[in-house]
């Protein structure tokens, strides 16, 4: 893991120790998802800073996993609004949980797993893969220039629908107005937030990369939030 970068923490608790070894004090715990800012290294050890209330001590690393890329992207968000936004809020409870194929607990999540946990935890009946909740009931499509907030993004590869992820923003026009960029948080190596570029073609470039030529399939809308 880097310094000065963020990492979440992975299991139900872990010891926070007043120096890099399991022999000292243990002077605090960190909670499972909690966010951590790491400060210094020494050797597999951690010094962190609590994101909670700024409490500071080490942590072994085999308890956390890195956040490096969400956290660049989460300096760019104001988290506090996402209070107005459920879907999102929830889902960001996962943050950090590795991916997992098949996956939808807190052990894992594949990418249609996440959606279908945050939705039910919200009280609805939604499907458990892709291709089943483009054709939801509860959701309609919608223009993605139209997009905003807890909207969701539907990807295609190779013309099969590939993968799913939900809108933490509006539309942004970037390139002299040629391009469309939204934050999204999906699960790609483990749940995260990333930024997604869209050309004309719809093609999606995520985190700056497409080696899989991914393209929108649909953008969609839940109904409750017409």
């Amino acid at each position: 893991m880097n310094l000065s970068k963020r990492a979440i923490v992975k299991v139900s608790a872990c010891g926070i120790f007043a120096e890099p070894t399991f022999k000292s004090e243990m002077v605090n715990q960190a909670l499972e998802s909690e966010q951590v800012e790491i400060v210094d290294r020494k050797d597999s050890w951690l010094k962190i800073c609590l994101m909670s209330d700024g409490y500071r001590g080490w942590i072994h690393e085999m308890y956390l996993n890195d956040l490096t890329s969400s956290g660049d992207y989460l300096k760019d968000i104001d988290m506090n609004k996402f209070s107005n936004f459920p879907i999102i809020k929830t889902a960001l409870e996962m943050l950090g949980k590795p991916y997992l194929w098949g996956g939808r607990s807190s052990q894992g999540y594949d990418c249609s797993g996440l959606i279908q946990t945050t939705m039910n935890s919200l009280g609805f009946q939604f499907p458990r893969d892709t291709k089943d909740q483009i054709n939801s009931d509860l959701l309609y499509e919608i223009e993605l220039e139209d997009a905003k907030e807890q909207d969701f993004l539907f990807f295609q590869e190779n013309n099969v629908v590939s993968h799913v992820a939900i809108s933490m923003s509006e539309s942004i026009k970037v390139e002299n107005n040629s391009k469309l960029a939204f934050h999204i948080i999906h699960s790609s190596g483990m749940v995260r937030v990333s930024r997604v570029i869209f050309d004309k073609l719809l093609y999606a470039f995520i985190d700056e990369g497409n080696k899989n030529e991914i393209k929108l399939y649909k953008a969609m809308r839940l109904k409750e939030n017409e």
